[in-house]
Parts: structure tokens; sequence; C-alpha cells
């Protein structure tokens, strides 16, 4: 009897040492992503109605899943995989996001946010975009600069609340001393989009002089290889009938500097080609498309022909 009285009790103090640790590996927050992991299967196999359950059920285990960027990719994906989602689709997947973001801490609502407003603006829901920072973050005043930034441009996008935004991206400005070039290039676009091209072209200019200026390129370039590299990546385009006949400069940068990785030049050139657009369609309000026919050559150049999707 004794010997079993000993054994119940070790048991006991190894189940009281051992809980907690158990909870944290086999609790809820791990079978959700237990469950991510598996609609991921279930959706990459094309059981798409099964992968939506599943993750379903694996949000409704732990509030801590929303702060994984690999859950709203999923969730995203499942409603966008079809060439038209319905409306009531759309609607639905809002509706879930403002109650998952609602359920994380309050610290992290923010974050969270502008993560799902960048998956509803690249799925073209830019209006939903905008009311979703609206809601988690916090008054103008209490933001990061680059809260203020995010939520200006997002409403530059929409073409509503251009007043605001304005206000938005000054106080971004103010707090970062104008040294971010993607700021000055929001500040542009805001600008623009009220009509005031005049002002506007100072910021598209100095946010692009900016990115050239601050030598931002990708990390293994070679010191022996910047000034080269930059010469490629930032000079301007070639006339529109020689387009035709010249290989894509990006292609070329990746081929000559094959040893940096290739999705760092397209992240760098991408962010380039946002700035040039900008600024050609502000100098094309103002009547100087000499001006802006440079910007045009160098998106053509580097293969940006479908300018829709800069924004």
């Amino acid at each position: 009897m004794k010997k079993n009285l000993s054994t119940v009790i070790i048991v006991a103090v190894c189940a009281l040492a051992l809980g907690p640790l158990c909870t944290g590996f086999f609790g809820p927050a791990w079978r959700a992503r237990w469950l991510l992991a598996w609609a991921a299967n279930e959706y990459q196999d094309g059981h798409i109605a099964e992968a939506e359950k599943t993750l379903r059920r694996a949000g409704e285990l732990s509030n801590e899943l929303a702060m994984d960027p690999e859950f709203w990719k999923l969730k995203f994906e499942i409603v966008f995989n079809k060439e038209k989602p319905t409306a009531e689709a759309i609607s639905g997947l809002f509706e879930e996001s403002v109650s998952q973001i609602s359920a994380v801490p309050k610290i992290q609502q923010a974050n969270v946010a502008t993560y799902v407003a960048e998956m509803l603006r690249l799925s073209h829901e830019k209006d939903r975009a905008v009311d979703i920072l609206q809601r988690f973050y916090p008054p103008i005043l209490k933001r990061e600069a680059s809260e203020n930034n995010t939520i200006a441009y997002f409403r530059s996008l929409t073409k509503k609340g251009l007043e605001t935004a304005l206000l938005e991206i000054d106080a971004a400005l103010v707090a970062d001393g104008k040294s971010r070039e993607e700021f000055l290039d929001t500040k542009a676009w805001v600008l623009h989009g009220l009509g005031r091209d005049e002002l506007a072209l100072p910021f598209a200019e100095e946010a692009i002089k900016k990115l050239h200026s601050q030598n931002e390129l990708p990390s293994k370039v070679r010191p022996a290889d910047r000034i080269a590299f930059q010469d490629l990546l930032f000079s301007d385009g070639v006339a529109s009938e020689e387009v035709a006949v010249v290989p894509n400069r990006l292609d070329e940068l990746k081929k000559r500097f094959s040893y940096v990785n290739p999705l760092e030049i397209d992240g760098l050139a991408k962010k380039i080609a946002a700035l040039r657009f900008h600024r050609a369609c502000i100098l094309d309000e103002l009547g100087r498309t000499g001006e802006s026919d440079l910007d045009y050559a160098w998106l053509d150049r580097f293969g940006f022909t479908e300018t829709d999707k800069l924004n």
C-alpha cells in the first residue's frame, strides 16, 4: 500500500511541475497552430471548404492566432482564391477580421490592423482597409509616425478624407523629421489627390532624391559594385521607340549582380517605381509631359508597365 501511495505522490508532484508546461505545449494555442497548419495543407490540396472550416476552428480556439501573419494570409487566400468573390464573402471576411482583431490584446491591435489593412488593399478593398485602420488606430496625436503615414496613404488611394490625410501625414513628417522618403511620397500623393500639384511636386522630387542619396541598396551589394549598381538602378529610361530592342534593366541587375538576393532587388526597384510613377502623374497634371516621359521610360525599361499595381 505504501509503495502504491508513493507512486501516486510522485505522479501528482510531476503533474504539478509539468502541468503548466504541458498546457503551453498542448493547450488551446498549440492546438490552434496545429489546426492552422492542417488548414494550410487542406488548402494546398484543393479542399477549400474544409480548409475554411478548419481555419475557423483554429481562430475560435485561440486569440493569439490573430497575431500570426500566416493566419491572415490563408484567411484572405481562401476568400480571394476565386476570380470574383461574392460581396457576402468579402463582407463576412471583414466582420470576422474586426471581431478577431478586437479580441487580441489592446497593445497589439494597431499592428494587426495594419497587416489586415494591407491585405485588404492588395485585394482591392481600399475603403475597408481605411475602415479597419480607423477602428483600431489610436487618435492622430497618439499614433506612431508610421501609423499616420499608413492611414494617410490609404486615404489617398480611396480619394476620400484627404484633408484628414493631410493632417495625418503632416503629423508623421513632424515626428519623423522628414527623413523617410515614403512619408514625403505620401504627402505628395495626398496633395495630388487634392489637386494641389504645384505643392505636391517638391515632395515627390525630394522623396526620389532622398532614396537615391541614402544609398539604400541590398545589403549584399559589394562596396566595389555599389556605384555601378546605383547607376543601373537610378538612371533615367530610354526613348520609348528603343524599349522594344533593349533588355529589361531589372533582369540586367539580377544577372550582373547574381550574388544578391533577387527578391531584395525586386523590392527596391518596386519602391523606386512607385515614387517615379507618382511623380509622373503629378508632372502630367502640371502639363510637364516631357519630364514625366522620363519616368514612364524608366518604368517601361524596368518592366513596370502595369502601373495600377504600384499603388
